[in-house]
């Protein structure tokens, strides 16, 4: 009896030896991509002032097969069939409104792809030659991409102005430590910057121009760099038959550095449909502090389909 119970758990060992090693022998070692960051490459006298951006997330696609979002940076081990090349491809994604918790593939921007060369156990990094890779996608879905500069500080008068609510205006600042920071191989001149103190406590501008906006649920964005030390309002100015409505979107959080965001209209365009057409707003109220708080702006840019 007890020789036939040792045989019994001797052959219930091999079997299970075997099923495991067979088990080992099917896994394959992953390969790994590298995703370090993603931006725009830089262009020369861009209308819309520096191609500045803030990509904080990308979707990825591996021969056709999506593997998820992914915040930036990150390592993603990547199965395999067989080693070589792999058609690799990366949707650029973004904080809507400024919300790290709210992201979304960005519409105007183009993808990435590529052909790498996936091998188990080694990593590569993507894109091989920089982050500097995308573009506004004037041939996508629709085409007609409008990117308008709203302000840039660059040009003779303001396109911004004070609303007669605002207590303060824009001032230009050139001094390096205060400017908005260009990329790489552009340049920046100036920025513009208001400034809030005791008797001077509400600071808002809105567009010179107005524009005829698509509605029916079209995605509408304003990018903009800032830095400030009140919280800053973003919005829109609707201009319905014999009714003028004035609607808030995102507000953005002090921030200490320089910051890009994409704040995006469509909730407020498409819930004005009678609306003939709009002006974009910036704006924000001093808080009692008893401190001066600063607001610095740069590259506001309108970008949308018509």
């Amino acid at each position: 009896m007890q020789e036939s119970f040792t045989r019994f758990i001797g052959l219930g060992m091999c079997v299970i030896i075997a099923f495991w090693n067979c088990d080992r022998a099917q896994i394959d070692e992953p390969a790994f991509l590298h995703v370090e960051s993603l931006a725009l490459a830089p262009v020369s006298n861009a209308a819309f002032g520096n191609t500045s951006s803030k990509v904080t997330t990308a979707w990825v696609e591996v021969n056709g097969q999506n593997l998820g979002a992914h915040h930036l940076p990150f390592n993603l081990p990547v199965l395999i069939d067989g080693e070589g090349p792999a058609e690799v491809r990366l949707y650029p994604g973004i904080n809507i409104n400024g919300i790290a918790s709210f992201r979304g593939i960005y519409p105007f921007y183009t993808d990435y792809s590529a052909q790498v060369n996936l091998q188990r156990g080694k990593t590569s990094q993507v894109p091989a030659g920089g982050p500097n890779v995308l573009a506004y996608d004037y041939s996508g879905l629709g085409g007609n991409l409008i990117v308008e500069n709203l302000e840039n500080f660059e040009s003779v008068g303001q396109r911004l102005v004070a609303t007669s609510q605002s207590d303060t205006s824009w001032i230009l600042v050139n001094d390096a430590a205060l400017k908005f920071p260009a990329p790489m191989g552009e340049s920046n001149v100036y920025s513009g910057m208001a400034i809030l103190d005791t008797g001077i406590t509400r600071f808002e501008v809105h567009s010179l121009e107005r524009y005829v906006l698509p509605k029916l649920s079209a995605n509408v964005y304003v990018e903009l760099d800032y830095r400030c030390s009140q919280p800053l309002s973003i919005g829109v100015i609707a201009y319905r038959p014999g009714q003028i409505i004035q609607m808030p979107t995102a507000t953005l959080n002090p921030s200490s550095t320089w910051n890009h965001a994409y704040i995006n209209l469509i909730t407020e365009v498409s819930g004005v449909p009678d609306a003939s057409d709009f002006r974009i707003y910036i704006g924000t109220i001093k808080a009692g502090n008893g401190k001066l708080d600063t607001v610095l702006v740069d590259n506001v840019r309108l970008v949308y389909r018509p």
